[in-house]
């Protein structure tokens, strides 16, 4: 009875070396892609509350392509977006409706020559401001025509 219980303890002595380093690696890889990620998304979520603040402004159907920039752009500097984000913002004025495009794609170096690619597609039409934030229209068509 005795030998039985000393094997089960032998057993029982918890993670070897090679168990805690591969646990410490797992997790140190997962901190590096959430360090290396998460101002990507912390951007995206800043970009979501400015097209919905923008959304919520009465005047923006009268408002210029210029007028809606530096609105954005405003807001953007108080949040400190800065890069991709800022310089893929598009205007497109239809008959009926207003499209505020940020579409872009970021590439952040992860490990040595890995990356991790991103990609980011916000918009806003003014004929539909409940539906903020989720691309509706399809733009390319209309850089095709430009």
């Amino acid at each position: 009875m005795g030998s039985a219980i000393q094997v089960s303890l032998g057993r029982q002595r918890g993670m070897s070396y090679w168990g805690w380093l591969l646990v410490i690696a797992v997790l140190g890889f997962a901190l590096t892609c959430v360090s290396k990620m998460a101002p990507a998304y912390v951007d995206a979520r800043y970009i979501n509350e400015a097209l919905k603040t923008l959304g919520e402004n009465p005047e923006l159907e009268n408002m210029t392509v210029g007028q809606i920039k530096k609105e954005m752009g405003r807001f953007f500097l108080i949040n400190n977006v800065r890069g991709a984000p800022t310089e893929a913002l598009q205007v497109v004025r239809g008959a009926k409706s207003t499209v505020v495009s940020i579409n872009y794609e970021l590439r952040q170096p992860l490990v040595y020559n890995v990356d991790v690619v991103m990609k980011f597609n916000k918009q806003l039409d003014t004929a539909k401001p409940e539906l903020c934030c989720d691309p509706l229209v399809d733009l390319e068509q209309f850089r095709k025509r430009d």
